[in-house]
């Protein structure tokens, strides 16, 4: 499959040395201009131009520190620099450039230094693309794709999409960056495997302020190799980092502790503002920007000194009982009213932060080590207390091989036919075997085709006056002509639109079916005669949804053991059948049919 549009992969500009300005513009570099130069920032969430600024300290070219030839000195100083915070023209360059140091530091400066640079832009488009058509096998899927909330609740990531970062540009995040955004959040958890990490949403979304998707996705992606220096990346570790934060609170400042427990404020689910959304709710747009200088290149430590540094705003009017708190929504409220006011000073913050750019030592903040030593010790506490998590977010949706398809082209539809087959076909794509509209409306054509293969999905087209859904079912079996019934319980009837209902085949435990005959109906799951096919039945002689000989009309009715309602909705339920199709199922990891027999041996008759 093609990849989608280039549209989603902006460009990354260059930014040339002499005579030390900050080029935009359409001049074409020199080939060795192009490998060495830094690549320049792009703000793919709002779309708007980044403002370029003069920075003495840093080169605009490997090395990202002049004058010293120790990496670990080198870091050191880089680390003190991005205190004072990046030119924002570099970010997308420097932002990349400290991850791969600190998560690679067996690897020499001028390797991890040139992850930034123009040299490496190709390489890493290229593996966002992969990741793409792997995520998106057709490219029209981007077009409905939902972004997956990683544990911050779908409900949140509504909120923080549409309204949470209204403050940062005048309409908020552009539909462009909505796009990137949910595309970068995909591809991290389909291709890295990330199900929950509640606070990569807004991490993702700084990212894309200053990046092209593909570099925000490699961000992440070398931020992730390294598991306990930059993100919680599980409900153990999320809910680990809530208690050590706790602790630390208690260590160093008890009073406020002890007020803070009192009315919860010291509960995980009490601690959003800080480690699901990564302060973007308590401080200004500039202040995130900086603190996201220091994060790419200190990690979680960071997190810890700013949110217990964050305390000290409010420690004094607690202990005075000048507050009155309710709960922990309201001291967050008072923090972010002390954030936001015009005489906040973020680099005043940032020397109680770092007391050592005074010269001298304030206040013990924990170290790396300790820190560490913390989580792990309380990860027990984690794993006895965190909630059991149920990921909320639709499953992507399934490929399809084939252009000639029809009725699998809308992404909700293949998004759904991924929620309800069973749990080992969910890997897969779907595979046009047969169509009314390529192979003639029978029967017969209908079994020709389908008889090697033994699980399909029949997708119809159902119409009844001016009612039209998309109805069909899923077949455990090969259709093919057979004197009794047969199949078994993995069948399903479905409406996939409107209104997208899935009804299983559940057995009777109530012990409410005595009559023999009965129970044997509601184990009728599949039924092939060379007049018909159905699936599921009733002591009346109808079924949960039956096709006639010429497939051109049909019926549903409630069958026994699926309890499904009419397909087609409402009380209607004969209906005239436009287009028929039925697919089989392809692996993804090998592109190899499931279930598919050449020789026919779901074709003999019994």
């Amino acid at each position: 499959m093609s990849p989608p549009p280039s549209s989603h992969f902006p460009s990354v500009e260059l930014y040339n040395e002499a005579p030390r300005t900050y080029q935009t513009s359409m001049i074409a570099p020199t080939p060795e201009m192009d490998n060495f130069a830094y690549v320049i920032s792009v703000d793919s969430l709002f779309g708007q131009n980044i403002s370029p600024e003069v920075c003495e300290w840093l080169s605009d070219k490997p090395p990202l520190v002049l004058g010293v030839n120790s990496d670990k000195r080198s870091l050191h100083i880089l680390k003190k620099k991005c205190r004072l915070g990046l030119p924002p023209q570099l970010r997308c360059a420097v932002w990349i450039s400290s991850v791969v140091r600190i998560v690679n530091p067996h690897l020499p400066i001028e390797e991890t230094d040139s992850w930034g640079t123009c040299a490496m832009k190709k390489n890493i488009d290229a593996k966002w693309e992969c990741a793409l058509n792997a995520v998106f096998p057709n490219p029209s899927d981007t077009e409905d794709a939902i972004a997956p909330d990683l544990g911050l609740q779908q409900k949140v990531l509504t909120q923080l999409i549409h309204q949470d970062y209204k403050g940062w540009a005048t309409d908020g995040i552009s539909q462009e960056g909505v796009k990137s955004l949910t595309l970068v959040l995909c591809t991290v958890q389909q291709v890295l495997g990330i199900e929950f990490c509640p606070p990569l949403p807004d991490i993702a979304a700084i990212l894309l302020t200053h990046m092209p998707e593909s570099y925000a996705f490699a961000t992440i992606r070398e931020m992730i190799n390294d598991t306990t220096h930059f993100l919680p990346l599980s409900q153990k570790d999320y809910y680990s980092w809530c208690k050590t934060y706790a602790y630390f609170v208690k260590r160093m400042f008890p009073d406020t502790y002890y007020l803070m427990k009192k009315f919860g404020a010291l509960q995980p689910e009490a601690l959003d503002p800080i480690f699901k959304r990564f302060f973007t709710t308590i401080l200004k747009r500039t202040d995130v920007l900086r603190f996201m200088d220091i994060f790419l290149v200190e990690g979680c430590k960071a997190i810890f000194r700013l949110a217990l540094s964050l305390l000290m705003l409010v420690k004094h009017d607690l202990k005075a009982k000048r507050l009155m708190l309710t709960d922990s929504q309201s001291l967050w409220n008072e923090i972010r009213y002390r954030t936001l006011d015009p005489t906040f000073n973020f680099d005043k913050h940032l020397q109680c932060m770092y007391p050592k750019l005074l010269g001298k030592r304030v206040r013990p903040w924990p170290r790396r080590r300790y820190l560490r030593r913390a989580m792990k010790h309380h990860e027990q506490w984690a794993l006895e207390n965190m909630p059991i998590y149920i990921d909320q977010t639709p499953p992507r949706p399934m490929g399809y091989t084939s252009d000639k398809c029809t009725l699998v082209k809308p992404a909700p539809v293949r998004s759904n036919l991924a929620k309800w087959l069973p749990p080992s076909l969910k890997l897969t794509k779907l595979d046009l075997i047969y169509s009314t509209e390529l192979h003639g409306r029978s029967l017969a054509s209908f079994y020709d085709k389908c008889q090697r293969t033994k699980n399909t999905v029949v997708l119809l087209e159902a119409m009844a006056g001016k009612t039209n859904a998309t109805i069909g079912m899923f077949a455990s079996h090969a259709w093919c002509i057979n004197s009794g019934s047969y199949g078994d319980g993995e069948c399903f009837l479905f409406r996939a639109d409107p209104d997208p209902k899935c009804f299983n085949w559940v057995p009777d435990y109530s012990g409410k079916i005595d009559d023999r005959e009965e129970r044997a109906l509601s184990e009728q799951f599949m039924v092939a005669r060379s007049g018909l096919i159905a699936m599921g039945a009733n002591s009346d002689g109808t079924n949960g949804l039956r096709l006639d000989k010429e497939l051109i009309k049909g019926e549903s009715h409630t069958a026994l053991g699926f309890n499904n309602e009419p397909l087609l909705g409402g009380n209607r339920k004969a209906f005239e059948i436009g287009v028929l199709e039925v697919y089989q199922l392809v692996r993804e990891i090998d592109g190899q049919v499931v279930g598919h027999d050449k020789n026919l041996v779901w074709g003999l008759n019994v």
